[in-house]
């Protein structure tokens, strides 16, 4: 019975730091549009593994977005933050204006 208490926690910890990574890379993302997978890895100092998993988990859920372009005869993807207003239901939030309809 401890043990699967301990696993629980474990669990938990491991999503809340993939969380808390993710959120770092869109942060850097959204500060240093346009830069490569081999550019974050650099600038981050991450192993290619790690930025290329959180940021297919990103393009999945739509938090960022890439774009392509033929550079040299290569596929060159650069990725972009998408506004983080695109992400919230409006029509859910009763007591909240759009910031379009706020003066």
């Amino acid at each position: 019975m401890i043990e699967m208490l301990k696993l629980k926690v474990a669990n938990q910890i491991r999503r809340k730091r993939a969380l808390e990574t993710r959120w770092f890379l869109y942060e850097f993302i959204d500060k240093n549009p346009g830069l490569t997978i081999y550019d974050l890895t650099k600038k981050l100092n991450w192993t290619l593994g790690k930025v290329d998993y959180h940021v297919k988990k990103l393009l999945k859920d739509g938090i960022i977005k890439n774009s392509e372009e033929i550079v040299n005869g290569r596929v060159k993807k650069a990725y972009h933050p998408t506004p983080f207003g695109e992400h919230i239901n409006w029509d859910e939030m009763k007591h909240t204006k759009k910031p379009e309809e706020v003066k």
